[in-house]
């Protein structure tokens, strides 16, 4: 019972921040499943380029990473590209948010 809490907080954490920021920015496919087959999409193209490109540093990473999964999230969401880079970089920044919140909510407890 605990593992399906964890898994459930764990989704709601990654993709209730992109779904916020596709809708922010006017993204055609704003729903759940699309926002959690465009986070997994964008996991998969990141392993993948990753495994090519071998010594990466973590400062080239996050350039890296950036338009990889605004790629993802242009081919899923149905959006433009500088567009997926704005949505990507303010998930990320809500995600972080999300996180802190939810680390001092659960810190009072």
């Amino acid at each position: 019972m605990e593992f399906l809490i964890l898994l459930i907080v764990v989704l709601v954490v990654l993709v209730l921040p992109l779904k916020m920021a596709a809708a922010m920015l006017g993204a055609r496919n704003t729903g759940v499943f699309a926002c959690l087959f465009a986070l997994l999409l964008a996991v998969i193209i990141q392993h993948f380029v990753g495994g090519l490109i071998p010594g990466v540093t973590e400062e080239w990473g996050l350039l890296i990473t950036i338009p990889l999964a605004a790629l993802a999230y242009m081919l899923v969401l149905g959006t433009g590209f500088l567009k997926a880079i704005v949505i990507a970089l303010v998930q990320g920044l809500l995600t972080i948010g999300l996180t802190l919140l939810l680390g001092s909510v659960l810190t009072t407890l």
